[in-house]
């Protein structure tokens, strides 16, 4: 079992980006073939978009806040301050919460199953192995933060930060176009919901 594991962690850190995409692609393919769920009522279709357009703007600002800590430097530094001091794989968290509202704004119930099995299943895989090479590298530094840390749900209450923070901002300006996945998602599943009412989809 020990051996799967570490086998699956290995494949996952080595295809990450490769995997997320598939990810992705299958749900605007689930998406354009099923299309949204149908005979909501009105009030009901706009509380979920809002709902939906909140999470995402969470997200966006969040990863945001989040990449300006790392900056490329994640590994090589151990990063403790503002967001990753609340919680270790912020990360992670705010793109949780953008896949919840770019599952809600489907209003696909299959889309939520693949949006689930991806967090539930992937992402653990993926936070074991990036956590294995932190410890690798920082050693006693990294038990420490990982002790008093939560994993995935925030504890507001060990915030602080420092008053200056240097970035970098070639990658800063990188990881910012990234970012602009989500709200981007977002607006096509609209225009795609829209397609299926007028039946273009």
């Amino acid at each position: 079992m020990m051996v799967y594991m570490g086998f699956m962690e290995q494949i996952i850190q080595e295809y990450r980006i490769m995997i997320s995409r598939a990810f992705g692609a299958m749900i605007v393919l689930t998406y354009l073939i099923t299309g949204p769920a149908e005979n909501w009522n009105f009030i009901t279709d706009m509380t979920v978009d809002l709902v939906s357009f909140v999470l995402v703007l969470i997200a966006t600002f969040g990863r945001l806040w989040t990449l300006a800590y790392i900056s490329g430097n994640k590994t090589k530094n151990l990063i403790t301050e503002g967001p990753y001091s609340v919680v270790r794989n912020p990360l992670y968290l705010f793109s949780f919460i953008g896949a919840v509202g770019i599952g809600l704004v489907s209003k696909n119930i299959l889309i939520l199953a693949i949006i689930g099995v991806m967090f539930v299943v992937y992402y653990p895989f993926v936070i074991r192995a990036e956590e294995k090479n932190l410890l690798k590298t920082h050693g006693r530094a990294f038990e420490e933060y990982r002790a008093r840390t939560p994993m995935f749900i925030p504890r507001p209450s060990l915030y602080h930060d420092l008053p200056m923070y240097t970035i970098n901002t070639r990658l800063f300006r990188r990881s910012f176009f990234s970012v602009m996945w989500f709200p981007l998602v977002y607006l096509i599943l609209l225009i795609f919901e829209r397609f299926h009412e007028v039946n273009l989809l």
